[in-house]
């Protein structure tokens, strides 16, 4: 009965990925706590015969083993040089079956600031009469949004709206449901000041404004989910933000460089690229996007080699004002 329990509030607290390790455990009757490393192994190999995750995402789900084994006082049983040497050796056979099957993906590309700044300006000068044109207003402030917090998919999808705050001289938004934290009682708010991105509070507020106008005239409850409309479904999948930022960047035939495409990370990767082209200090620019800062993950998201420009400045610039 007891383990019984501690399977339930440990499968609860730590999310999906947590639970898939601990789901995986007890199909080959293994011990899930303590696991060994042999374990740990043995699951990365099943994910590997599974298909469907990718070597470059699979840390946030050894992340999870590890976070659950620390946190009851275990040692954490996915790290260490084997773990390290069979993660490599799944990106190597993935990238060998991607050549023999010819699925080469193109890359995941960086938001360039002036698309976003096209798309700023095209929410603030919709006017939305159909349903179809408010979604299409929808997927402008979204993509506008997720750029200046740095934002992960289902975290900005899953916004509430008593979390998302338009103050007298700022913009704040609570984290409730943020990958990595969300069995940690002490959620991050993320403040951004009206001066600091100018016309933001306006489209924030246009957005709003024809939102809560739709649910009036629905004459339904509106429900608390900060993105939702009265003909959506009452819960969204994170892979809706594909569908919103292709809306809105294709309705601008904003275009992304030969050989790449945008995703919903592409507004997290971009705002990462242009904070650290516009000289934000790396601390701030871990601490908008969540992640540690001895994390080797943040570069993964930062071209190097991209050139400032005044619409990187235009929403970034005033994180260096105190440097």
């Amino acid at each position: 009965m007891q383990r019984k329990a501690l399977l339930d509030t440990t499968m609860s607290n730590y999310g999906p990925k947590a639970r898939r390790f601990i789901l995986f455990c007890e199909q080959h009757q293994r011990p899930w706590l303590p696991a060994s490393e042999a374990t740990v192994l043995l699951y990365i190999a099943s994910l590997l015969k599974d298909g469907g995750i990718k070597s470059a995402s699979l840390q946030p789900y050894l992340s999870a083993i590890n976070n659950y084994h620390e946190d009851l006082r275990f040692p954490g049983p996915a790290k260490g040089r084997s773990v390290t040497r069979a993660v490599k050796g799944m990106a190597t056979i993935q990238a060998e079956l991607a050549v023999q099957e010819e699925n080469i993906e193109t890359q995941r590309t960086w938001l360039p600031a002036a698309h976003v700044r096209r798309v700023h300006e095209a929410a603030l000068s919709l006017t939305p009469r159909s349903p179809e044109e408010l979604r299409l207003l929808r997927a402008f402030a979204y993509v506008v949004v997720a750029f200046v917090t740095f934002g992960r998919p289902d975290t900005g999808t899953s916004l509430s709206r008593q979390h998302v705050q338009c103050g007298d001289s700022e913009f704040s938004v609570v984290l409730l449901k943020e990958k990595g934290r969300r069995h940690q009682l002490v959620k991050r708010c993320l403040c951004i000041p009206w001066k600091g991105v100018a016309l933001l509070k306006e489209m924030i507020e246009h957005w709003e404004f024809h939102r809560d106008t739709a649910w009036n005239s629905s004459e339904k409850t509106q429900p608390d989910a900060y993105w939702l409309l009265p003909e959506d479904p009452k819960n969204f999948k994170a892979s809706v933000a594909n569908d919103w930022i292709g809306l809105a960047l294709s309705e601008l035939d904003c275009r992304p460089p030969e050989g790449g495409h945008f995703s919903a990370h592409s507004t997290r990767k971009g705002a990462t690229t242009c904070a650290r082209a516009v000289g934000v200090a790396m601390e701030k620019v871990c601490f908008f996007g969540g992640w540690s800062q001895f994390s080797s993950a943040v570069q993964h998201y930062i071209d190097p080699t991209a050139l400032r420009d005044t619409d990187m400045d235009y929403y970034f610039a005033w994180l260096t004002w105190s440097q």
